[in-house]
């Protein structure tokens, strides 16, 4: 247990490592496609750390064994997906554009007609260094390896609050959401961006363990530096800051103020660049949010926020339907989190992990509730803390035959990625051309953004 722990969080840190160099060749102008050797720690960690783990596998009771097979075959499912050509949208429109424009220019440029390019790119960066090593499979791969890695980190958080069965339960279900299922093969940041997010919860869970001061003051500022790689990934988490303070102020009570204040500094030292080079060229710090909000009625039921939060809080009484039905399906367990926190509230009024999680879960909730567009992918970590909170509540429950009717439930979402699977084997067997391929992935929706990058 311990060499897994200690494995994961060099993996964190291995990530971590890569945006980090990635982001500083980006801004001082010498990324190169040698750099993609970068890749070679995280996946290295990965790796070992999951021939670790298949060491394990005979100590597994039955059950725990029948549940780990059926996730090898959802992940080898999902890597179906990295070989057949990149359709997403996002991917095609301007995630691909952005790595191809790093490379060419060993350097981050503003494009005007590309306004993506004033974004925060730290996660976009690292998957240029896969896009560098072999362009858009390149690509795929990096976004399989943060797939693989968020499942890490979540069994990490998981193993505080539950059993091994239970958590290797959650991982099957994690594994079978929709956003996890097809961005494990698609040059998509949200997954990264989620794998930050967990990792910095993660981090700061073990700094409120029995650690001496120095160990716990070491988690708190990779944690710092984990939830500044989400900032510096995507405006979105700006929104995220009051849970994650929330967070660092129960992990530092009795802590000195000059290690709170450094770690204040931590969590914003990795967005900061970023944001500033917005500033620079736009003249504006949060120049995709300023361009969302003067375009908002295009996406949304209003076009002003002040009267989108008035129509999303007049829909408040349909949250827990869309949380059951999401666009992009997650669990139909998530259903039941109302009832877990309900269930748990003794435990969440004395356990600090418990009121950390249940914060961050809301926090990411309202994001995805009040903020358009409404996508499971732009709050995927709140649905993964909020399958946490319900998985909890179930495995604090009597019940031999409990953990059973859960896999069975969860095993329901497998029909789909068969579905997509047999989708992409037609493909890879060579029963389909690749213009064929993505003829069938294509709509008036997405035509234009597929026919320019494969006319």
């Amino acid at each position: 247990m311990l060499r897994s722990r200690v494995l994961t969080v060099l993996l964190v840190i291995g990530w971590l490592t890569c945006g980090i160099v990635a982001t500083l060749a980006g801004f001082f102008g010498f990324f190169s496609a040698w750099l993609s050797l970068l890749l070679l720690l995280p996946f290295g960690i990965l790796g070992y750390l999951i021939w670790q783990l298949s060491k394990d596998f005979l100590v597994l009771s039955r059950f725990e064994k029948i549940v780990s097979i059926f996730l090898c075959i959802t992940w080898l499912l999902h890597l179906l997906q990295v070989f057949v050509p990149e359709t997403g949208f996002d991917a095609v429109w301007y995630h691909l554009p952005l790595a191809k424009l790093l490379l060419e220019q060993h350097r981050f440029v503003f494009l005007p007609e590309l306004y993506q390019t004033a974004n925060p790119q730290f996660a976009d960066s690292i998957f240029a260094l896969g896009f560098s090593f072999a362009q858009s499979l390149g690509s795929k791969l990096v976004a399989y390896g943060f797939a693989l890695s968020l499942l890490t980190v979540t069994y990490r958080v998981a193993r505080l609050f539950m059993t091994r069965t239970w958590s290797i339960l959650i991982l099957l279900a994690v594994s079978l959401f929709q956003v996890v299922a097809w961005q494990a093969g698609s040059f998509y940041i949200d997954v990264a961006k989620a794998f930050f997010e967990i990792s910095a919860l993660w981090m700061v869970f073990e700094s409120m363990g029995r650690q001496p001061n120095a160990f716990k003051t070491k988690y708190l500022l990779v944690a710092g530096l984990s939830f500044s790689a989400s900032l510096a990934s995507k405006e979105f988490s700006l929104l995220l800051l009051p849970s994650f303070f929330y967070a660092i102020a129960l992990a530092t009570r009795n802590m000195k103020k000059r290690v709170v204040l450094t770690l204040l500094l931590v969590v914003f030292l990795l967005a900061t660049p970023f944001y500033l080079f917005s500033w620079s060229q736009t003249g504006t710090l949060f120049y995709s949010m300023t361009k969302h909000v003067s375009s908002l009625a295009t996406f949304s039921e209003a076009d002003s926020p002040l009267k989108l939060f008035v129509a999303r809080s007049i829909q408040l009484p349909n949250f827990l339907v869309s949380l059951f039905f999401t666009r992009d399906y997650t669990s139909l367990l998530l259903g039941l989190l109302p009832l877990a926190l309900f269930a748990l509230r003794k435990e969440i009024w004395q356990n600090k992990r418990l009121q950390i999680l249940v914060i961050f879960t809301l926090n990411q909730l309202a994001i995805w509730w009040f903020v358009p567009p409404p996508s499971t992918r732009y709050a995927l970590a709140g649905f993964i803390t909020g399958l946490l909170l319900v998985f909890a509540w179930l495995a604090s429950r009597k019940g031999k035959f409990l953990p059973i009717v859960v896999f069975c439930i969860t095993l329901l979402l497998l029909l789909p990625r068969v579905l997509v699977a047999r989708r992409s084997l037609i493909y890879l067997l060579g029963q389909q051309t690749q213009e064929k391929y993505i003829e069938s992935l294509t709509d008036e929706n997405n035509r234009w953004v597929i026919d320019t990058r494969y006319e």
